[in-house]
């Protein structure tokens, strides 16, 4: 590989973060561009090749501890490793997120599979370069329909990157089937929000199901039903699912059927705050209720607003709660941390004059591993509490 070097000075708690900022870097050798791999030095000794983009905070994004280009080759391996891994934790699953960017030693990478059917986004411009590569290792590793660019992520803006999606090869399904924790749902890769399924959410659906058996349950910003079919399978009394998207709440209701549960689904098109207000409004209990909104926080700027949005939709559910019954809050913010999380749902309880008491807590999926020396992979954060 070409000799282009970045030395850098980086604080001991950052050793071995998957990123070097822009401050960290001291100089360069070789005049590196946007996208080119580069050998990275800190105080002398080799620590990794990393991908470089002069004109973004994240410097340089390391994606191997040796001297190996980011080539074809390097890229298969990269897809096995991921592959077999997600196969030995989900035994019997074949759809997944199969690659999770630094997770994957493939930072600036995130791809989605759907049986035959791929859905790539790339957030570094060394990935953006390789697209090309990306497909033809995705194409020799794997029996391979079509792959779907779904790069509308606002994390392209920061790279210095435009938004656009479209076919990189074949052509995509408009409702493929997946099947996870042995329940089926349709994905519309080319509309569906994001790269179409959700799919970090898997253990927390789980876990519903195992709760929820004659529960009157509420599934708010149900997007295509995952929650409320996993809760209909639980045997749930009924299933009430909302969502302010139309098409989202019409491919909800067609896996209801495809599930066979669509007898104990209604699936509504509201606004979830209002939705919340009036059912408090008209004293209607749930036995059950799930959280599962946007991230209300994107930036360390938005905390402040986030939370207070958060604080609200909480306690909207709480009021709604009888006593035993269940809330399943979430959120996919990483700047809502942990303690965060928790302090935002007691002032919450305080604000509906419930008490409540941790039953459970959940993350992402096997699939979306998080590293402890890189803690932006990890963002989302689930409580399960019971009203006492």
């Amino acid at each position: 590989m070409p000799e282009k070097v970045v030395h850098a000075s980086r604080k001991r708690t950052r050793e071995r973060h998957a990123w070097v900022f822009a401050r960290e870097v001291q100089r360069t050798e070789g005049d590196p561009g946007p996208g080119d791999t580069v050998l990275v030095y800190d105080k002398g000794k080799f620590i990794g090749c990393g991908m470089y983009n002069p004109n973004s905070l994240i410097r340089v994004r390391l994606y191997s501890t040796k001297k190996e280009e980011l080539g074809l080759d390097l890229l298969k391996k990269r897809l096995e490793q991921a592959w077999q891994y997600r196969q030995a934790q989900l035994p019997g699953e074949t759809d997944f997120r199969l690659v999770y960017g630094e997770s994957d030693r493939l930072p600036g990478l995130v791809v989605d599979k759907y049986d035959r059917h791929f859905v790539v986004q790339t957030y570094a411009v060394a990935m953006e370069q390789r697209l090309d590569l990306i497909c033809q290792a995705l194409a020799q590793t794997f029996d391979v329909e079509s792959v779907f660019e779904k790069n509308d992520s606002r994390l392209r803006e920061v790279e210095g990157l435009v938004r656009r999606e479209g076919a990189l090869y074949g052509e995509p399904g408009r409702r493929v089937v997946i099947s996870e924790n042995g329940a089926g749902f349709y994905v519309d890769i080319v509309n569906g929000q994001k790269t179409g399924y959700y799919f970090d959410q898997r253990i927390t659906r789980r876990r519903v199901r195992e709760l929820v058996c004659n529960r009157r349950f509420l599934d708010v910003f149900c997007y295509t039903g995952g929650f409320a079919i996993n809760a209909a399978l639980g045997r749930a009394a009924t299933v009430v699912a909302v969502d302010s998207s139309a098409a989202a709440c019409s491919i909800a209701a067609a896996n209801a059927e495809l599930n066979k549960v669509e007898d104990r689904c209604q699936f509504v098109g509201a606004e979830a705050f209002g939705y919340l207000r009036q059912l408090a409004r008209n004293g209607e209990k749930f036995d059950m209720v799930c959280l599962d909104p946007p991230a209300f926080i994107k930036s360390r700027r938005g905390r402040e607003r986030g939370l207070e949005g958060y604080r609200t939709i909480n306690s909207l559910a709480m009021k709604i709660l009888p006593k035993g019954g269940l809330l399943v809050s979430c959120s996919c913010s990483h700047y809502l941390f942990w303690q965060d999380m928790f302090d935002m749902l007691a002032a919450a309880a305080q604000d509906a004059g419930r008490s409540f008491m941790v039953l459970d807590r959940s993350t992402q999926g096997p699939d979306h591993p998080f590293l402890f020396n890189t803690p932006e992979s990890e963002y989302l954060r689930c409580f399960i509490l019971r009203v006492i």
